[in-house]
């Protein structure tokens, strides 16, 4: 199955790099992310990209019922939030993504299912050069998740199915504390400007080879199939993140951190291990406006202090690369393709190799004429650094679409093959109901 998935990705890279691109005048504006400006990276996650999503959200009407149990909420917040950054220049957005998860195998004894909550409250206030193109703002992330029984879902994948790719990324509790502050910091310039920087504390995960298709919150779910954890990321910690974009298809992103961060704390920078990247990012024959960049990025990290794992990081020095690659299928781009494949060195990172390829169909329009639903699916293998580990394979298809104005369901269905961890059982599925509001 690995040389299967290895030649397919090949052939898709293929075939992107020889497909023609549409003219300007078949240019169409698409579903498929948007117009976030994406500075650095292109997770939605990110807080420079987080209060956009959230906007962009909220002006999308359309839903299977047509009146939100949360509508005195947003009817009140709306006009103070749009009275606040006209006084202040201050904007604020809020999200809560909950997931029910339920695996048809475990290990003897652990649970089989459990649900999560999820808050992010983001603000960013632009404080010098508001309107032009080299803002300054301070971006502050409070992050919260709490589980609702013993076991949050991504503990259900880790831990009582033995999985390296996980089923849940994002969705287990933090026990003490519930919240916490995952990014803060500054953060200067534009593409428009043609230069960017940011410093403070900031979350390289949410940065690099990242993809605004790809996300836990609004699309796939399992870590191996969200995120590039064969690139030894460090937590989220202090660090310097510097952008220069040479032109409107082509950026190179640096980022310097503390290899020993820590989500909970501020880390220990002064220690002097840290994590650095390079990473080049070119849109490859776009087909509209919104078409995402394919990356390549180059990574080190000097390890922990004491050697112990953190995020992806095994705690070993070590180095390794990734490559992301986005493809518009047709021309209004609510078809795209999205192919990553990583290798990380010296025993460094949760994975020593991964490949995942994701597909997505945007406005699929299955629950009627709604607009703003989604289709996807996607094949995932990782060869997991764990001594004793199997190499494991992930299936997934999920279909999104809007419950409420404001509120989106997403319905997934997960087969695992070969849990890394667990040799007892070669297959179990697993089922998801996720559910998101934003503020």
């Amino acid at each position: 199955m690995k040389s299967v998935i290895v030649t397919v990705l090949s052939l898709w890279l293929l075939s992107s790099l020889t497909t023609r691109s549409a003219s300007a005048d078949d240019e169409g504006a698409g579903s498929s992310g948007g117009g976030q400006t994406n500075t650095f990276g292109s997770d939605p996650r990110d807080p420079s990209n987080f209060l956009q999503d959230v906007e962009q959200r909220r002006a999308q009407r359309d839903s299977l019922f047509p009146v939100s149990p949360l509508k005195p909420i947003h009817d009140s917040l709306d006009p103070a939030k749009k009275r606040l950054y006209g006084a202040t220049g201050l904007k604020m957005g809020l999200t809560l993504n909950h997931v029910f998860q339920g695996i048809s195998d475990s290990i003897a004894g652990s649970d089989r299912s459990g649900s999560t909550t999820d808050a992010d409250l983001v603000a960013g206030w632009e404080l010098i050069n508001r309107g032009e193109a080299n803002p300054g703002k301070l971006y502050a992330h409070l992050e919260g998740r709490w589980d609702y029984g013993t076991t949050g879902p991504q503990n259900l994948g880790f831990v009582n199915l033995g999985s390296q790719i996980g089923t849940a990324n994002a969705f287990s509790a933090y026990d003490n504390p519930t919240f916490l502050i995952r990014n803060l910091y500054w953060e200067q310039g534009s593409q428009e400007a043609g230069w960017a920087f940011r410093v403070g504390k900031v979350t390289p995960d949410a940065i690099l080879a990242t993809s605004r298709h790809i996300t836990p919150v609004t699309t796939f779910l399992p870590n191996g199939g969200t995120g590039l954890f064969a690139s030894g990321y460090p937590d989220s910690g202090l660090g310097f993140v510097g952008a220069l974009y040479p032109s409107d298809d082509f950026k190179i992103i640096g980022v310097f951190s503390d290899a020993n961060a820590n989500r909970f704390d501020w880390g220990d920078i002064g220690a002097g291990d840290y994590y650095k990247a390079l990473e080049f990012g070119y849109k490859i024959m776009p087909k509209t406006e919104n078409a995402g960049y394919s990356k390549l990025t180059f990574w080190h990290n000097d390890g922990t202090k004491d050697g112990k794992p953190i995020n992806a990081s095994t705690g070993k020095e070590g180095w390794g690369m990734t490559v992301k690659h986005e493809h518009e299928f047709t021309n209004d781009g609510n078809v795209v393709g999205v192919a990553r494949w990583g290798k990380a060195w010296q025993k460094s990172s949760l994975y020593d190799q991964q490949v995942g390829l994701h597909l997505l169909v945007y406005d699929p329009d299955l629950v009627g004429t709604i607009d703003n639903d989604l289709i996807g699916i996607a094949g995932n293998w990782v060869d997991a650094s764990a001594v004793g580990s199997r190499d494991e394979y992930n299936l997934e298809l999920f279909y999104r679409f809007p419950l409420f104005p404001v509120v989106d369901a997403t319905l997934s269905y997960q087969s695992v093959f070969n849990p890394a961890l667990n040799t007892a059982f070669d297959h179990a599925s697993v089922f998801t109901l996720r559910l998101r509001s934003v503020f």
